[in-house]
């Protein structure tokens, strides 16, 4: 602006001391109402106000400014699977007992520990307790810890228990992993997921969890694999659950039995090497590798300490609108480099026009307002793609 200023006391002096001094004024004021940069002030922020609102209308809100830049630049997309790529409704597919105790009181157990959780397998098994008639409120638990990424322990009736991935199980009783394996047939339904139930005097059964694919799913990756993204599915989940639905998906880089902070190193990896990453997830362990990636999107039924994080919420399961929205963000960015290439040629060519006095004021003032109209129409072409897509 103090340019613009410079340049219009610069004309009036020259016109005023050596040209004119009658049309110094006029000329003048044309060279101000020329060169007001509506155009420009406009280019960037009607197209990201169109392209917000349009986001909206398909349910992905911004919560932060510089979401919709980053997108236009992701070249990787980090997938969480359950609740992301899957509906997250587990349903208990197959129990197996490794001790004495029946499997009504393992089913209990696992319950009871996991009354009032807000994650999908804990629902799932208090839902199974509850179909099964299984009284799992009667039980006293005590000092429950949860280890995100892992699983949960507590204490009920003076023993402690602990309920989830092989490993944690194992801790308890200083064995390792592979341990488990040698007491049951482990070979889980395939894509099924299996949480193990144990106490410091021996291991005591094993839930498998069946989840299903969103019907988006397969919509979203498609559109990713277009656009160019390479799409990664890191989960907490075991290798081989987490192999079986990549190779479900079509997926070739995929990594199982991540922790909440191995997913945020996994996501700094990709970084170091040049990528711009996108991370989408749903859970509290997903919250690390959401602060971690240049952009995030949690989804609306997940945890809100992950929509906290993130970058933009999706508000409903349709997660293919996450590939319209990296669509979207490049026409945004199209759309703002041409509104500033069509601000810098008007006002590369309308001020020296009416610098040296072949515009007039009255002039001016209409080919600033068309200027400015057309940076907003074009950026209003933003809006309908929230209507007939991108």
């Amino acid at each position: 602006m103090a340019t613009l200023l410079a340049l219009a006391a610069l004309t009036g002096a020259v016109w005023a001391l050596w040209i004119d001094p009658s049309r110094a004024l006029l000329v003048t004021v044309a060279v101000l109402v020329v060169s007001c940069p509506c155009a420009l002030s406009l280019a960037t922020p009607a197209a990201l106000a169109a392209a917000g609102a349009s986001l909206s209308r398909r349910g992905l809100l911004l919560t932060r400014s510089h979401a919709l830049e980053s997108l236009a630049r992701v070249t990787d997309v980090v997938l969480d699977k359950t609740g992301t790529l899957t509906e997250g409704c587990f349903a208990l597919t197959r129990q197996q007992t490794l001790g004495p105790m029946p499997a009504g009181e393992c089913l209990a157990l696992a319950a009871a520990m996991e009354a009032g959780s807000e994650h999908p397998i804990g629902r799932a098994l208090a839902g199974a307790a509850g179909n099964a008639g299984v009284n799992a409120g009667s039980l006293s638990v005590a000092n429950v810890r949860n280890v995100p990424g892992q699983g949960v322990q507590a204490e009920i009736g003076g023993r402690q228990f602990r309920l989830g991935c092989a490993a944690f199980v194992a801790e308890i009783r200083d064995l390792g992993g592979d341990a488990l394996t040698e007491v049951a047939d482990t070979t889980p339904i395939p894509g099924a997921t299996q949480v193990w139930l144990g106490g410091k005097e021996r291991l005591l059964a094993v839930f498998e969890l069946s989840d299903q694919a969103r019907e988006s799913t397969s919509p979203l990756l498609e559109a990713l694999r277009r656009n160019g993204a390479r799409c990664h599915l890191v989960s907490g989940d075991s290798v081989e659950t987490v192999q079986w639905w990549a190779a479900h998906f079509g997926m070739t880089d995929a990594l199982g039995a991540v922790s909440p902070e191995g997913k945020r190193d996994y996501v700094a990896k990709l970084q170091r090497e040049g990528a711009v990453v996108l991370a989408v997830g749903d859970g509290i362990n997903d919250a690390p590798v959401l602060a971690q990636a240049q952009v995030s999107i949690a989804i609306g039924s997940g945890a809100p300490l992950a929509q906290a994080g993130a970058d933009a919420v999706l508000t409903h399961g349709n997660v293919a609108e996450i590939a319209q929205a990296l669509s979207l963000a490049r026409q945004t960015r199209r759309v703002v480099r041409q509104n500033l290439g069509w601000a810098f040629f008007y006002n590369v060519v309308a001020i020296p026009l009416a610098a040296t006095g072949f515009v007039t004021a009255w002039m001016a003032g209409i080919g600033m307002s068309v200027s400015s109209l057309l940076v907003v129409a074009n950026a209003w072409r933003l809006l309908r793609a929230g209507r007939n897509g991108v």
